[in-house]
This record gives structure tokens, sequence and C-alpha cells, in this order.
């Protein structure tokens, strides 16, 4: 199901403080004009212009709001508001440059947001403007910020300057933050590497690298590795980043970039942060990415104002691809991934994101050939094959998704732990395909390799349930799974309909009500429903729950529409509560939970 558009560009984090912010929320935002003197004609063109923005804004078509509103400023409307929009637009959609001029218009009127002074630090130093730049960092009136991460910033536009002391004091001042050391390190290190001091470049990037407790980044791990290549250290690097996939091998990144290190020359190979611009890219993509998950359209900013001033920054482009998608921008998402090269170690991670968004656009061919072509260039990688498999699956491809499946295995280990999703992903095409065997073996591992994971305990359990064998298994199958899972909607629903099963009604309609709140368009969860309003007497009530599973999305395709229909039509008979054996059951449940 498609996520509906959201209505606005939200930036309401109280540091980025913009008169743009309030009006983007007010209801009657036409008594904010104030049109210059000028016939009626023209004051309902701007007013149709306005609007126009508007629509476009409401569809997250960002560059064509942003025109709009441009076209409405220069028709004659004058609202500091509106600025605060087009700047924010303008700088998320990577138009700096003009974001600056409206920046600038703006911070003349009187608008305070720190945001004003990010993009016109970053228009001023890629235009090496060092003086403007450093001015507009004095300005950020934050003081936390101004305390600790600012002089990240002052410390690149120092060696702009090529002030190499003051540049290495600045940045003095995050080691008073332990959180903070990480980028400490790495800027350190790049800053020594810029100055060509290799041995105090590797002072710093070994101290990152030796201590466990600092996190390293994907793209951290990129720039060391350009760093040891270049100085000699290449077999280091590439068993540094080998050892990181062996502890965690579901990172498939790692692997294609320990390949990629392999394949590099040090005399051909060029630094990374060769230029101060490059730098400060590095220090506000360091900045912005503390704002995703929370203030994900300030991070995108930041994002913006990476790639204006290093478009070459793959990783920058990864996390603005990623944080279009999840403000469901695929199209856009799609477009900025694709940027990203097969040179790139990145270009992996971005070709499963580009079939995922296809997916989530439900254009499964799209999604299928990417995946294809990717295998080509990786036959040998596990994590593909899965995907492929499961787009199989979900494109109704049974055999398909089999064959792929078992090539995950061949490559993953038959007896992995890891492996036990792909064993589950594989049950479940068994049982697609009718070969409940094959299915219930399947599954039977996938339970055995996963230490007994809720999922798989939910749907082994529901299926025997279902087939009307193993009742005791399935029924404390089911009960454990939902102690470990209570706020999952299927095994909820599972729950409710075992409750059903066995004949108690009344708890029944309790736990499929509530499983009908987390699954609010399960089609298998209202008939459950319906059933047991049934056999409450609530029989109103039961074919309103019917009737609404036979237009529900989710899972329409396991339900039977021809009973329900027959239901609706002639209703149930009283049921027949399953055999199964009370005692043993609640012995075994108190084995999970002793207050039963």
């Amino acid at each position: 199901m498609k996520i509906l558009y959201a209505l606005v560009l939200v930036l309401s984090l109280a540091f980025f403080n913009s008169c743009g912010e309030k009006f983007l929320f007010r209801k009657n935002f036409e008594s904010e004009y104030v049109l210059s003197a000028a016939p009626t004609k023209i004051e309902d063109t701007v007013y149709g212009t306005y609007l126009a923005g508007r629509v476009a804004h409401m569809r997250q078509d960002y560059n064509l709001a942003a025109n709009y509103y441009i076209k409405s400023i220069e028709l004659g409307t004058e609202n500091n508001a509106l600025l605060g929009s087009v700047y924010l637009l303008l700088a998320s959609e990577g138009r700096i440059d003009e974001a600056a001029i409206y920046a600038n218009q703006a911070l003349s009127k009187g608008d305070k947001s720190n945001l004003i002074r990010f993009i016109l630090m970053s228009e001023a130093m890629s235009k090496n403007k060092y003086d403007d730049a450093y001015a507009q960092t004095l300005a950020i009136e934050d003081r936390p910020f101004k305390e600790s991460l600012l002089p990240l910033f002052q410390g690149w536009i120092f060696a702009a300057q090529n002030d190499e002391q003051k540049a290495l004091e600045s940045i003095t001042s995050l080691k008073k933050d332990k959180n903070f050391l990480p980028i400490y390190y790495m800027h350190r290190g790049m800053l020594y590497d810029y100055f060509g001091k290799p041995d105090k470049a590797l002072e710093a990037f070994e101290t990152l690298v030796g201590d466990e407790k600092m996190p390293l980044s994907v793209h951290g791990l990129e720039i060391i590795g350009n760093f040891y290549i270049r100085t000699g250290k290449k077999d280091e690097i590439v068993a540094l980043v080998k050892k990181y996939y062996k502890q965690n091998a579901q990172a498939p990144v790692l692997k294609t970039l320990y390949q990629q290190f392999e394949r590099q020359n040090a005399q051909a190979l060029p630094k990374l942060i060769d230029t101060p611009q490059k730098g400060l890219a590095e220090a506000v993509f360091s900045v912005g990415t503390m704002f995703r998950g929370y203030q994900n359209d300030v991070a995108q900013l930041f994002s913006s104002l990476v790639l204006y001033l290093n478009s070459d920054l793959d990783a920058a482009r990864l996390s603005s691809a990623d944080l279009l998608g999840s403000s469901q921008r695929l199209s856009k998402a799609i477009e900025e991934y694709e940027k990203i090269g097969d040179v790139s170690p990145l270009y992996y991670v971005a070709q499963l994101k580009i079939a995922e968004s296809y997916m989530l656009q439900e254009e499964q061919e799209k999604a299928f050939t990417t995946l294809q072509n990717l295998l080509k260039k990786h036959p040998e990688d596990e994590h593909i094959m899965f995907r492929l498999g499961e787009l199989s699956r979900v494109m109704g491809r049974y055999q398909n998704a089999v064959s792929y499946y078992r090539k995950a295995l061949e490559e993953n280990g038959y007896d992995a732990k890891a492996s036990w999703i792909v064993y589950y992903a594989l049950g479940i095409a068994f049982e697609r395909q009718g070969d409940w065997e094959k299915a219930e073996n399947a599954l039977k591992k996938a339970l055995d390799l996963s230490a007994r994971h809720p999922i798989v305990l939910n749907y082994l359990g529901y299926s025997w349930l279902e087939r009307g064998t193993n009742y005791n298994e399935a029924l404390f199958m089911i009960f454990e799974a939902h102690r470990a899972h209570p706020e999952d909607g299927h095994i909820t629903d599972s729950l409710g309909w075992a409750l059903y099963k066995m004949g108690n009604y009344d708890e029944a309609v309790k736990l499929l009500e509530r499983a009908s709140a987390f699954l609010p368009s399960n089609a298998v969860v209202f008939d459950h429903l319906g059933d047991a309003y049934w056999q409450v007497g609530r029989k109103a009530e039961a074919k309103f729950q019917w009737k609404h599973a036979l237009s529900a999305k989710d899972d329409k395709d396991d339900i039977n529409t021809n009973e329900i229909l027959q239901k609706i039509e002639n209703g149930l008979e009283k049921a027949t509560p399953i055999p199964f054996n009370e005692q043993l059951l609640i012995e075994r449940l108190r084995t999970i939970d002793p207050t039963i």
C-alpha cells in the first residue's frame, strides 16, 4: 500500500528556527499576502501562481514549487515566510547558488534561521571566498553547536587559507565530548593528509581504527583505505576490512570495499580529500547525518550542501537518495541512486535500493531486471539471490523463487545460522506451490537455525493448526511466539484464531479485535474476526467484518471469497473445538511463563 504524500516540508527543529516554518503550517495563508501596488488582474495572477506553488509543494515536487514561489515573488508578493520556503526548497533540491540569493534577501529582512548561515557558508566556500565563509560560521548563534561542531567547519576554512596550525587547533574542541572523538580523529587524519604529513595522518587514523569503542562507517573506511593504499599499507587495510566483513557477513558492502581495495593501484590513486571544499563537505556530512531519523528534512538539506561542495561524495548521494525514499519520493530517489557509478564501492548498495524502490512503486519487472543485472556482476552473491527469490515469490513465480533460494543456501551455507531466513522463505514458496511436505521440512530447518524465531514459530504453528495436525505443538508455538512479540499483528491474529479453534470465543474476540487494530487492512484478520463475532452472537457485526474482508487489500489472496460470500448469506454453524490435551499444553506453557 502506497503511503500518502506529506503535505509540507517540515523544518521544525528549534535550532533551525525560520520564519518559513510558521508560514508552512498557517491555514489562512491568504491573509499573509502584502502585494505591491498593482492592478487587480496582476493580483489574481500572483494568487494563482502562489496556489500553483502550494499544489506542487503538497505533491512534493519541490523544484516546481520553488519555481512558482519565485515567480510569485517576482510578480509582487512580499512575504518573509515565503522567502524562507524558497531558500529551503532550493537548497534541499541542490540549487545552492539560487538558494543563497533568497537566503540573503531573507537575512536582510530579519530571518535569523541558522540554516541561512550554512547555505551562505557553503556558497562562499565553493567560490573561494574564505573570509566570507568564516564570517558565516561566526554568525551562527546556537551556543552548544558553536562550541562543539562549528570548529570542524572552521578547521577546513583555515585549511583553505593554508593555515595548518589554526586548522588543527580549531578541531581540538571536539575532543571535549567523547561522542565526537571518531569525527575528531577522522578529520585530524584528513587534515594532516591534506597538508602532506602522512606520518601524522597515520597516527590519527590508527587511533581511530585501533579503538573498538569508536564506530567507523563504511565511508570512513573508504577514506582511510585510500590513505593506506597511497602510503604503501594496502595489505593492512584489505586485511582489516576482510576482518570486519567476517564479523558482519550481512553487510555485503564491506565485501565490495575490500575487493575494490585489492584491485587498486597506489601509483594511480588520487587523494579523496584533495581540496578544502571536499574537506568541508566531509564536515557538513558528519553533522548532517546526526539529523537522520528525526529531522530528515534538515538531513536532506545538509546532503545537498555536501554534494554542492563535492559532487563525487557517493556516501552523501546515497544518504540523500535514502531520505528521498523515506519521504516516498521514489522516482527522485532512483535518479540519485543511479548517479552512483559502478566504480564506487556503494554501487552494489545503490542497485539493491533501486530494486527496492521499484518494488515499492509496484514495478516488479524493473526491480527484477535491476537485480538480475547486478547478479551478473556478483554471480556468487547470496544476498542478491535471496532478493531475487523474494521478488519471484511476490510475483507468484514460485518455482523461480525456489531456485534462487536454493542458490542462496548453496552460497551462504546450508547449516549457517544466518540461512534461517532463506529456509523460512523457501518454506513459504513450497507451500504456495502446494508441496506441504517440502514446506514443512524447510520451516522446521528455519525454526532450528533461528533458535525458534517468533515469525517461524507463528508460521509453522498456524499452518499446522489450519491443516488439523500437531494441535498441541501448534498451539504451544503460537503462544510462545505471542509471548515474544505481543505487539505483532499477524502473531496476535494467530493466537486469537488458536483460541477460536480451542472454543474460547470470548477471548478470541478480544485478541482478534486487537489484531485488527494492528492490521487495519488485512483480509484474513477481518475474516477471522467475523467468525468469532458470529460464535458469540454478534451476527450483524460478523457480516460487516466478512464484507470488510472482501474489500481489504492486504493478504487478500489468503482468503476464500466464495466461502465468505456463503457465510454472509447463510452464517456459520456452531464450531467444534479442536481436540487438544489441555493439561499437557498448560504444563508446556508454564515452561515459558510460570504464572499460567
